[in-house]
């Protein structure tokens, strides 16, 4: 059967019912020698695409454009021939895709009636499994589900779906196997026990979901949908000096519950449940597969290795380094959570999230800084382990666009104890440091201080006076000051730690410098401050 139609109306066929029309008319010269279908792609439930057509001479005759094979509808819109030098137009082409795979044949009638064919197959409408990645993303307070990453399959545009075309949920089994469920402090949040389903299982709360990239950004077309839920901790001041966390039911990603002490940072698991709630173009029917679980996508812009003498270290390297560009070094030693314990690669970046001096705001202060984040084996931050961080150091400058005369260090709770001792080193392998920072935690004597004095480099000292671990931190000062160290502290006064948006314990100071709040009487905050040492 033959379906055909003018410069402006579509033929229509649905269910054998045919329309009539008239055959659609271009401009061609009386020698038509080429007629050609190009690259086709599956668009809203439309085959999309062109048809060129080439002449030699003028654009001065008519040709019509005919189609059979077709099952939905099919809309042709006409190029127009210009003057007298155009040799070829392309013909704009979009065919309703159905449950079936349609084989479309247009023909195009010459002025003396020979005919050129171009053929195009059609597919059907998706009918199958589509998959999906779940999505993790650090915030200082811990590390949560976020959403996730669905691979439609097919080309959708931006209005093909909104934040009520899916629902969700799910379900989240620690490291140690407890599968979460509690209400209360560093549990489920209380005013959001409506989310529990019960079984452990709770609704995702979707507030968006748009066509993207397969990174994840926002597009106007593409073959991805993001799927964002609310996933973000609430907090609250509680006492003189510590903080009540509650999260989102079935989002926290990350929690203490690995290694033999069972108290180190450890990756839960997640089941995710994704059902499609409303219709979306080129999408028949669906059952939505669950896929892998990805990091946040600043974790994985470092690269994850083995550290010298046990456990891991990460390291990011920016994009703008190079022999003619070094780059300063800053080196980040984590606390006693963030220990390595065979099963929580890169724990450190995410635990209190290290991951902030990859982040915008840092590499912009610095133009630009290779971040070494080491982490221990089980047994922590010792002298033991100081040639084996000596030996790494070295490696990473060897092996990288490292300037060194811009090494930084520093370290927050055990891990000032690590940063501690490099800085005080005296052995011929010792690192030739720039600037040193210690958070909650640090002991300088009066002879540590004379070998720092002795080195020439600045010292930050930051923390908090409810913090036990903090106590040491004024007569660290004392010491500095006292040997010609150009030293600086910022202690906060008591009470739980607060970033702006979030609630700490006293002992947290580091979110104040991954936030970038540190700020001396000046108003130079942290990140201005390091940036500017060299040696």
């Amino acid at each position: 059967m033959k379906k055909c139609l003018t410069v402006v109306i579509a033929l229509i066929m649905t269910l054998g019912l045919t329309q009539q029309a008239v055959a659609l008319e271009i401009s061609v010269s009386h020698n038509v020698y080429d007629f050609e279908a190009g690259a086709f792609e599956a668009v809203d439930g439309w085959y999309v695409g062109e048809i060129t057509v080439r002449w030699n001479g003028n654009g001065n005759h008519k040709a019509d454009v005919t189609w059979t094979g077709n099952e939905g509808e099919v809309i042709v819109t006409p190029y127009t021939v210009v003057d007298n030098k155009q040799r070829e137009g392309t013909l704009g082409v979009k065919i309703k895709q159905t449950t079936e795979e349609q084989t479309v044949v247009f023909t195009l009638t010459k002025v003396n009636q020979q005919k050129l064919g171009a053929t195009v197959v059609v597919p059907a409408l998706y009918n199958g499994p589509i998959y999906f990645d779940v999505l993790r993303t650090a915030n200082n307070p811990g590390y949560y589900f976020s959403g996730a990453l669905i691979n439609m399959g097919v080309t959708l545009t931006a209005d093909a779906v909104d934040k009520d075309t899916f629902s969700a949920k799910a379900r989240v089994t620690e490291h140690n196997g407890t599968v979460q469920g509690a209400f209360g402090n560093f549990a489920w949040d209380p005013e959001k026990e409506s989310y529990a389903l019960g079984d452990g299982w709770a609704r995702w709360h979707i507030v968006d979901a748009y066509v993207a990239d397969a990174d994840g950004n926002r597009v106007d077309k593409g073959n991805y949908v993001k799927i964002d839920i609310e996933w973000k901790t609430r907090t609250e001041p509680s006492g003189a000096s510590s903080a009540n966390r509650y999260d989102v039911p079935a989002t926290r990603a990350a929690w203490y519950t690995g290694g033999s002490s069972g108290n180190l940072i450890a990756y839960a698991s997640v089941e995710v449940d994704i059902t499609q709630e409303k219709e979306i173009p080129g999408i028949a029917s669906a059952t939505y597969i669950q896929g892998e679980t990805k990091h946040d996508p600043i974790f994985d812009q470092f690269e994850i290795l083995d550290a010298p003498g046990g456990g891991k270290y990460a390291l990011y390297t920016p994009e703008n380094a190079s022999a003619d560009n070094k780059r300063p070094l800053f080196i980040w030693f984590h606390g006693t959570g963030e220990r390595y314990h065979g099963a929580n690669p890169g724990g450190n970046l995410i635990g209190n999230r290290a991951l902030s001096f990859a982040d915008k705001e840092f590499q912009e202060a610095l133009e630009g800084a290779y971040i070494l984040a080491p982490q221990s084996a089980e047994d922590g931050w010792n002298a033991n382990r100081l040639n084996d961080m000596k030996e790494l150091v070295h490696q990473v400058v060897a092996e990288h666009d490292v300037d060194p005369d811009r090494i930084y260090v520093g370290g927050l709770s055990m891990g000032t104890v690590m940063t501690s001792l490099l800085i005080t080193s005296t052995t011929e392998n010792q690192i030739n440091f720039a600037a040193a920072i210690l958070c909650s935690g640090g002991n300088i004597s009066p002879a540590q201080a004379e070998i720092i004095a002795s080195k020439g480099f600045p010292v930050y000292l930051v923390g908090n006076t409810s913090d036990f671990a903090a106590s040491g931190l004024p007569a660290s000062l004392a010491n500095l000051r006292a040997a010609g160290v150009d030293a600086k502290m910022k202690l906060y006064p008591a009470g739980p730690v607060f970033d702006g948006e979030f609630y700490y314990g006293a002992h947290d100071s580091w979110n104040y410098i991954y936030n970038n709040l540190v700020e001396d009487e000046n108003g130079e905050t942290i990140f201005e401050w390091l940036a500017k040492q060299s040696r």
